[in-house]
């Protein structure tokens, strides 16, 4: 069997030829060092394209965990080389485990989807677990994941009126809002100057899970249900807004929540918004933001006040950035901005994956109204 090198201008067309081979049972050492700047068998590396170098994934070492902090992703690649068949790839944030150091490239733990033709000619798609290969350029370490300006707008859908869009790619938001990034220093300014129309009436209180809430047209009730599942919900009177003249209630669900604003004269629930209602100081704007765990992003409302009554204007899922859930957190400054703590919504959990675990290292951002 001969060997030889394969020069990197004919590597990606080498490649391809490979990919014709039929899928073989045979599989590559996990073990195997790859350097191609050594000799290669061509039957190796047809082996290895077809194949792939298969792994026991959970008896594997993992030499530590790197972070993609490439902006624009990372490409896991067949062999260490830029020229080798491209395999998977992997969003800006995610995880990967390290099982080999291989100079400018990391062999990484990775599940990687085959379409191949067995031995008898018949179709076949499956998993497998393979070792495969990142640049090292394009990963870091965790404290690299973090957000730049060109993060902040950028939507998952948005939505106005009957109008509903989703961008699987992402699109900037241009319209409505005005959000860019802040320091630490600069945030903790704004802090003293926070603005928040909410008081509490202490005479309203939970009596045997329930909550009685008097007002001028009739007696509203909340009553907790601890159900298991769909029938789960369990609420608490908030306090009052005396300037649109409401009562605010939170109510917590199986798998959700949201926050109801109920008329002081009527009794009826004027409007219910994703999270906590932030007024804006000059009593124009309700801004409320809801740090979504289940899609990992934001989901923001903005509402218009025009005297008592409560206007929704649009509603936005923001892909990169995930606010502090501490109301600390979050507060409109009497300059006119909604200043918040976020994280990158790659990195809402510390590295140990905990879903409990909430990253406590914030960047801080700011929100003006734009219309």
């Amino acid at each position: 069997m001969s060997s030889f090198k394969i020069p990197t201008y004919i590597f990606s067309s080498t490649i391809l030829f490979l990919t014709t081979f039929s899928y073989h049972s045979a599989v590559a050492s996990q073990n195997v060092i790859i350097d191609l700047n050594k000799p290669i068998s061509a039957a190796l590396l047809a082996q290895y394209n077809r194949d792939g170098i298969e792994i026991d994934y959970d008896d594997t070492t993992v030499l530590k965990q790197v972070y993609v902090t490439a902006k624009d992703g990372a490409i896991a690649r067949q062999l260490p080389s830029g020229a080798a068949r491209k395999v998977k790839s992997y969003a800006f944030g995610e995880k990967l485990e390290v099982i080999e150091d291989n100079k400018e490239w990391y062999g990484i733990k990775a599940m990687v989807h085959r379409e191949y033709e067995d031995d008898e000619g018949r179709h076949v798609s499956a998993n497998q677990e393979e070792k495969v290969y990142i640049k090292k350029s394009d990963v870091g370490t965790f404290d690299k994941v973090v957000l730049t300006a060109e993060d902040l707008n950028i939507l998952a859908y948005l939505s106005v009126g009957e109008d509903y869009e989703s961008f699987e790619d992402g699109k900037a938001l241009n319209d409505y809002l005005k959000i860019e990034l802040i320091d630490k220093a600069f945030f903790e300014k704004k802090r003293p100057l926070a603005v928040d129309f909410l008081s509490k009436d202490e005479s309203i209180k939970k009596r045997n899970g329930v909550i009685s809430i008097p007002t001028a047209g009739k007696v509203v009730t909340f009553t907790d249900k601890n159900v298991d599942n769909d029938g789960y919900q369990i609420f608490e009177y908030v306090g009052q807004i005396a300037p649109l003249n409401q009562y605010l209630v939170s109510g917590g669900y199986w798998e959700s929540g949201d926050y109801k604003m109920i008329d002081k004269n009527s009794g009826e629930t004027t409007q219910t918004f994703i999270d906590y209602p932030h007024i804006s100081p000059n009593k124009k704007y309700i801004i409320s933001a809801y740090t979504n765990p289940y899609e990992q992003y934001t989901d923001l409302e903005l509402y218009r006040i025009k005297g008592t009554d409560i206007i929704p204007i649009m509603g936005a899922g923001f892909m990169h950035w995930m606010p502090m859930e501490e109301p600390k957190d979050i507060f409109w400054a009497r300059d006119g901005y909604l200043y918040l703590a976020v994280t990158h919504s790659a990195a809402f959990w510390k590295e140990n994956g905990n879903f409990n675990d909430l990253n406590d290292t914030f960047q801080y951002i700011r929100i003006k109204v734009d219309l």
